[in-house]
């Protein structure tokens, strides 16, 4: 969603997508098998904001999803949960960092520094926190655009997540738009696919200010900024309205 759909808010309390995409997710969701959003946000925050019946939602990096009526982590999670509880009560220190933002999601931590001064040297006054930590070994970090990333370390990820929704709705093809590393494993789950004769798969890389070069490699197509994903989503809408 952050980055890819909407753009990244500087605070992650503002509601985050833009009014053109709302009517532009609402019409796709009447007219393909399936629309996901997979985010590192909370399932449940992911529906609140989108709010469009009948989208597929997954949070926490793949780990969470929305079904009957409410939010399910995956069992796997919950071993590392009182790992990822302590690490939570320790990051309360850099809170102390004009400007770091550290996002408790229960089940993930993001430690946002987009917002600060020097950039550079808070993401390393982070990284050099985590790695004193006796809980992070049981735990994974992603380094993303403007964040550290915290999940459980288990092998679940916005890749898998992918590969179940393709099995699950036996899809024949599918469109996936992301803008960063946690995107990873999702731009490959459909390369991976997609090398089976009878799926057909596109992988689009949202691109910004901190865009990891290396993605560039691991799509089909890029899109420049939020602005481009509407405009993307509007000629997709036509396209399908079209072939009708």
């Amino acid at each position: 969603m952050d980055g890819t759909i909407s753009p990244i808010p500087r605070d992650f309390l503002e509601t985050p997508i833009p009014p053109p995409t709302i009517p532009q997710l609402t019409e796709l969701t009447s007219r393909l098998d399936l629309l996901a959003v997979i985010s590192g946000r909370k399932t449940g925050a992911l529906r609140e904001i989108i709010n469009i019946p009948g989208v597929k939602y997954i949070g926490h990096y793949g780990m969470e999803w929305w079904e009957n009526g409410q939010a399910v982590l995956h069992p796997d999670v919950s071993a590392s949960l009182s790992d990822m509880r302590a690490l939570a009560a320790e990051l309360e220190t850099l809170r102390s960092i004009d400007g770091v933002i550290v996002q408790d999601k229960w089940a993930s931590i993001s430690v946002h520094y987009n917002t600060v001064q020097q950039p550079s040297t808070a993401k390393q006054q982070i990284l050099d926190f985590l790695e004193k930590s006796p809980h992070i070994k049981n735990l994974r970090l992603m380094d993303e655009k403007t964040n550290i990333g915290i999940v459980p370390g288990v092998d679940i990820d916005k890749g898998t997540a992918v590969t179940g929704l393709i099995q699950q709705y036996h899809l024949s093809g599918a469109i996936y738009l992301g803008d960063d590393i946690g995107d990873l494993p999702a731009f490959r789950a459909i390369r991976v696919a997609r090398e089976r004769q009878e799926f057909m798969g596109l992988t689009v890389l949202v691109t910004g200010g901190a865009t990891s070069q290396s993605l560039l490699h691991e799509v089909d197509f890029t899109l420049d900024g939020t602005q481009e994903t509407e405009t993307f989503l509007n000629w997709l809408v036509n396209n399908i309205k079209a072939r009708e």
